[in-house]
């Protein structure tokens, strides 16, 4: 299971990642310190602390694990 670390800015970022990883028909989840929330849910994404570096992970093919790091790119952290 690939991991993709992430980070927002502001909550702009949220809803634009929101729309972006609902497009998967796999599981994607979002992964905060000890919290894991539903990454297709915006209010369980709003219950954990936004300041803080995430790490996402989608439970699909390959193909939609490859396309997920690409249409994550402008919140990845290198």
């Amino acid at each position: 299971m690939e991991k993709i670390q992430i980070k927002f800015k502001d909550v702009a970022d949220v809803n634009k990642f929101v729309h972006v990883v609902s497009r998967y028909d796999s599981d994607v989840d979002l992964y905060c310190g000890s919290y894991c929330v539903d990454a297709k849910s915006i209010l369980g994404i709003m219950t954990i602390d936004l300041r803080n570096q995430m790490w996402v992970t989608c439970n699909g093919n390959r193909q939609e694990k490859e396309r997920l790091v690409n249409d994550l790119s402008w919140v990845a952290v290198a």
